[in-house]
C-alpha cells in the first residue's frame, strides 16, 4: 500500500563540482589554479551572482563531466549526480527519476519533481511508462536542485526537487573569432553493440549573431546483465536534433533574442508493453514517441542599471506516444490503439534587481509565470471490448491544466559574513475534464492554491568554514489523473505540503598539502515532514489525503584536487517511515539503500591526459514495508580516462573511454521495476574532432 506514497528522502550528497578559474595570489605564486564550486550558480533560478557558498543543496555535472561518462540514456546521465536514483529499468522508454526518495517505478509520482529544458517544464506520465524522453548528448550542464527549497523559483510540488537540463550553445565550440566550427563525434558501446553519432555545427557571422546545429542518430541492442543474460526489450534506435539561435542587439548589446527548438523520436515494433520492468502478461506493442521542446526568450540587461535584468521566456512542449498492435494477455482497455500525449504552453517572466540597504548587498528576483497544460488520452480502435465510442481512457482522463505563479526571492549578504535568502511563491490552479470524459461534466472543475515560503541563512565562521540552516515548505496541487480519474478521481483534494529543515557545515580551504591545492568538505542533516499526502489503496479505490511522512538523512561529501590528484567522497543515508490513514508507521518503500561512492584519479597535464577509478558501495536494503523485496548489497567499479590534446593536427581532438561495471557485478538496484538486474561490463570508446 505505502508503493503508492513515494514519499521517502534519498541524501547521496553531491560531489564537489570543479571548474577552471584564472587566479593570482599577492606574490604571483600561481595561476590557472583549480577551483571549487560545492554549490554552484544556479543558473536556472534567474540568480546570476548568489553565494557559491549557499545552503540550498545543489548538484551540477558540466559538459566535460557528461563527455566524461559517455552516458547511454536518461538515466545513465542523471544517476550520475548524487541524490539522483534511476528508477525503472534499462529501457530508454521505461527510465524515471528519484530524487531523495521521491519518484517510483511502475506508476511514479513524478509530478513531485520538476525536470526543466531550457527552462520549459517538461512532463509526462503514462501507466508502465518513462517520464523524460531525450538524448544525453544535447546537454552541455546539468543541475540538480534538492528538496522543497527549490520550490520558491521554479513552481510549487517540487517535494523531490529540480532538474535543469541546459543545452549545447554555439560559443561552446567557438574561439574567439572563429566564425564557423563543426563538430564529428563517433561513440561504440560494447554492451549492447551501441553506436553513437552526433554532428555539430556553429557559427558565428558577426558579434551580434550565434547559430548552432545539432543531429544524432543513437542505436543499441539489447543490454546484457552481470550473468549474461539479455535484458528483454533494452535495444533501440532515436534521432534527435537542435537548432539555436540568438541576436543581440542595442547600445553594450543589452538586448538579446533567441530561439531553441529540439526533437527526439523512436519509433519500437513489437517492443515490450511495460518500459519500467519485465511482465509477460502484458505482451507487445508497436510505440512511436515524438518529444518536442521550443523556446523563444528575450534577455534585457542595460548597462548602468542594476535594478533591471529582465528574463522573459516562453515555452512549448509536446510529447506525443502513439501506441498498436498490443499483444497483451488479458482484455483491457490498455491494449487499444491509443494516443497519449501531454502539450503545454508557458510563460516565465524574471527581473533580477541588485542594490544596497544600509551595509547589506540584496539580490532580488522577481516575478511571475503562467501554464495551461493539455493532456490527451484517447483510444483510436476497440480490439478487446466495448470501450467507450468517443476513446475515452478512464485511467489516463484528458484535461486541462491551467496554472499562475507569482514569486519573489532575495539574497542579503552582510559584510560580518551573514547571509539570508527569504523566498516566497504563490501559485493558483485550475483543473478541467475534457469533453470526452465520460466520468465527471465538462463544466466540473477542481481549483487549487499553494504557497512556497523559504528561508534560509549562512554564516562564514572563518575564511574556510561556513555554517548554514534552511527551511522550506511547499504545497504539491492534484494532477489530472488525481481528480479525473474514472475510477479514482476526487474533486474534494487538497495539496500535499512538504516541510523541510537542514542544518550543515562546510569547508574549504586552499594549499592544504601543496601549492595551488583544495580540499572541500560538506556535511547535512535533513528533516522532511510531509502532510495530506494523495493516495489510493489500488487503482480501483478513490485518491484521498490519507497518508503522511517523516523523512530524515544525513549528506557527508569531501573533494581534494591538485594539478595531479584528484579525489572525491560522498556517502549518504536516509531514514524515514510513513502512515496510511492513522495507521502504524510503516518503512517506505521508495527509499535507495545506503551508498558510499569514491573516485581517484590523476592527471598528467603535459600529455593532456587523465585516468580515474570510481568504486561505489550499497549497502543491503531490509529496511521495506512489510513482504516488499529487500535487495542485497553490492560493489560496482568504473574506470575513466581521456586524452585531449591541444598542439598541432591533434588539437581540438578527444579520445574518451569510459568502462562501467568491469567486473561484470550481477546486481539489482533497489528501486528498478520487477527486481530486474542493471547491465554487467560495457565499455565505451568515442572520438570527436573539432574543425
Amino acid at each position: 500500500m505505502l508503493r503508492r506514497l513515494m514519499l521517502c528522502t534519498t541524501a547521496p550528497l553531491c560531489f564537489a563540482t570543479m571548474s577552471y578559474a584564472q587566479a593570482t595570489d599577492e606574490g604571483g605564486a600561481f595561476e590557472g589554479a583549480l577551483r571549487f564550486t560545492l554549490d554552484p550558480i544556479v543558473i536556472g533560478s534567474g540568480i546570476n551572482n548568489v553565494a557559491s557558498d549557499t545552503p540550498q543543496s545543489v548538484s551540477v555535472l558540466t559538459q566535460e563531466d557528461i563527455e566524461r561518462a559517455q552516458p547511454q540514456t536518461v538515466n545513465d546521465l542523471l544517476t550520475d549526480i548524487p541524490g539522483v536514483t534511476g528508477v525503472g529499468s534499462e529501457r530508454v522508454l521505461g527510465e524515471r527519476v528519484n530524487i531523495r526518495g521521491i519518484g517510483g517505478g511502475e506508476d511514479g509520482d513524478q509530478n513531485r519533481i520538476i525536470t526543466r529544458i531550457d527552462g520549459v517544464t517538461k512532463f509526462y506520465q503514462q501507466y508502465r511508462m518513462g517520464a523524460l524522453f531525450t538524448e544525453p548528448e544535447l546537454y552541455r550542464r546539468v543541475e540538480v536542485l534538492r528538496g522543497p527549497a527549490s520550490s520558491t523559483l521554479t513552481g510549487a510540488g517540487a517535494i523531490g526537487g529540480v532538474i535543469e537540463l541546459e543545452t549545447k550553445d554555439a560559443s561552446d565550440f567557438l574561439e574567439p573569432g572563429d566564425p564557423f566550427a563543426f563538430r564529428q563525434k563517433l561513440q561504440y558501446t560494447s554492451n549492447g553493440d551501441g553506436f553513437l553519432s552526433s554532428s555539430i555545427i556553429a557559427a558565428q557571422p558577426n558579434e551580434q549573431v550565434e547559430l548552432l546545429g545539432f543531429f544524432a542518430y543513437r542505436e543499441q541492442g539489447d543490454r546484457q546483465d552481470g550473468d549474461g543474460d539479455d535484458i528483454i526489450g533494452s535495444a533501440f534506435d532515436a534521432t534527435s536534433y537542435l537548432l539555436k539561435g540568438r541576436y543581440t542587439f542595442g547600445d553594450d548589446d543589452q538586448h538579446s533574442v533567441f530561439v531553441t527548438f529540439q526533437n527526439w523520436q523512436t519509433s519500437e515494433d513489437q517492443a515490450e508493453y511495460e518500459q519500467t520492468g519485465t511482465n509477460e502478461a502484458f505482451g507487445r506493442v508497436d510505440r512511436d514517441v515524438d518529444d518536442n521542446t521550443f523556446v523563444l526568450g528575450y534577455d534585457f540587461n542595460p548597462a548602468g542599471n542594476d535594478l533591471v535584468d529582465l528574463q522573459v521566456r516562453f515555452g512549448y512542449s509536446d510529447t506525443e506516444v502513439i501506441q498498436e498492435n498490443a499483444t497483451g494477455q488479458f482484455p483491457s482497455t490498455l491494449f487499444e490503439d491509443a494516443e497519449y500525449a501531454y502539450t503545454s504552453y508557458q510563460l516565465n517572466l524574471i527581473n533580477t534587481s541588485r542594490f544596497t540597504a544600509g551595509t547589506a548587498d540584496v539580490t532580488l528576483s522577481y516575478g511571475f509565470d503562467a501554464s495551461l497544460q493539455e493532456r490527451v488520452g484517447e483510444t483510436t480502435s476497440n480490439n478487446f471490448f466495448n470501450t467507450p465510442p468517443n476513446g475515452f481512457i478512464s485511467f489516463q482522463p484528458g484535461g486541462y491544466d491551467e496554472n499562475y505563479g507569482i514569486f519573489a526571492q532575495a539574497e542579503i549578504v552582510f559584510p560580518f559574513g551573514l547571509t539570508i535568502i527569504p523566498g516566497l511563491r504563490y501559485e493558483w490552479q485550475e483543473l478541467r475534464p475534457d469533453n470526452i470524459n465520460t466520468t465527471f461534466d465538462e463544466d466540473e472543475s477542481l481549483s487549487n492554491e499553494a504557497f512556497a515560503p523559504k528561508l534560509a541563512v549562512l554564516y562564514e565562521v572563518t575564511d574556510s568554514i561556513n555554517v548554514f540552516g534552511t527551511i522550506a515548505q511547499t504545497e504539491r496541487l492534484p494532477v489530472l489523473d488525481e481528480a479525473f480519474d474514472g475510477n479514482s478521481g476526487n474533486l474534494d483534494l487538497k495539496p500535499e505540503k512538504a516541510t523541510t529543515w537542514e542544518i550543515g557545515a562546510s569547508y574549504s580551504s586552499f594549499d592544504v598539502f601543496m601549492p595551488g591545492d583544495q580540499l572541500v568538505a560538506k556535511a547535512v542533516y535533513f528533516n522532511n515532514d510531509i502532510e495530506d499526502l494523495i493516495s489510493r489503496v489500488n487503482t480501483q479505490s478513490p485518491f484521498l489525503n490519507i497518508d503522511e511522512a517523516t523523512i530524515t538523512g544525513w549528506e557527508l561529501e569531501a573533494a581534494y584536487d591538485s594539478d595531479f590528484l584528484f579525489s572525491r567522497l560522498a556517502y549518504s543515508q536516509v531514514r524515514g517511515e510513513g502512515t496510511v490513514d492513522g495507521g502504524p508507521e510503516e518503512d517506505l518503500l521508495d527509499i535507495p539503500a545506503d551508498e558510499v561512492s569514491l573516485t581517484v584519479g590523476t592527471r598528467l597535464p603535459q600529455y593532456n591526459v587523465d585516468f580515474s577509478v570510481r568504486g561505489t558501495h550499497t549497502w543491503r536494503q531490509d529496511r521495506v514495508p512489510t513482504g516488499a523485496d529487500e535487495t542485497p548489497s553490492y560493489t560496482v567499479w568504473d574506470l575513466f580516462a581521456s586524452w585531449t590534446p591541444d598542439q598541432g593536427a591533434l588539437d581540438g581532438l578527444e579520445v574518451r573511454l569510459a568502462a562501467n561495471n568491469i567486473t561484470d557485478e550481477q546486481y539489482t538496484p533497489h528501486l528498478f521495476g520487477s527486481g530486474e538486474a542493471a547491465a554487467g561490463r560495457s565499455i565505451s570508446l568515442s572520438v570527436a574532432k573539432l574543425f
